[in-house]
């Protein structure tokens, strides 16, 4: 996989924003990590990420308020934004996806899945912004 791929991760437990970027670095991502929504609209601003892995439950602006924002001021099919929670519910699902979310995936996903999942995500949405242009 090309280094050309790039992923913001958005968590508020900055001991799992560094996990994740060490899996997504190792396996050939560009990763950032950002513990606030804030920070991640900021990051965001400076360079628009291939997907925003973003978690749901954040203190202060939480995940559903972020990705809103990110779909007011971005391309809506840019950056592909999935969901990252723990919380499985489908009330959590159907705000994620109302609120301009791509998709979904549980904390529970085993950490070794994680990047060909998210390959996976960037492929799709790939595929959808061809088939848009």
């Amino acid at each position: 996989m090309p280094p050309t791929n790039k992923v913001l991760v958005v968590d508020d437990e900055i001991s799992l924003v560094q996990l994740c970027q060490l899996i997504l670095e190792d396996a050939g991502y560009q990763v950032r990590g950002a513990v606030s929504g804030t920070e991640a609209l900021r990051l965001i601003h400076e360079e628009v990420p291939d997907l925003v892995l973003l978690d749901v439950m954040m203190p202060g602006m939480d995940g559903i308020e972020v990705c809103q924002e990110i779909r007011r001021q971005f391309e809506v099919e840019r950056p592909y934004i999935l969901m990252y929670t723990a919380d499985d519910r489908d009330l959590t699902r159907q705000n994620s996806l109302k609120a301009g979310a791509n998709d979904l995936i549980t904390k529970d996903t085993p950490v070794h899945e994680l990047a060909s999942r998210i390959g996976d995500f960037i492929t799709t949405a790939r595929h959808m912004a061809y088939s848009i242009g």
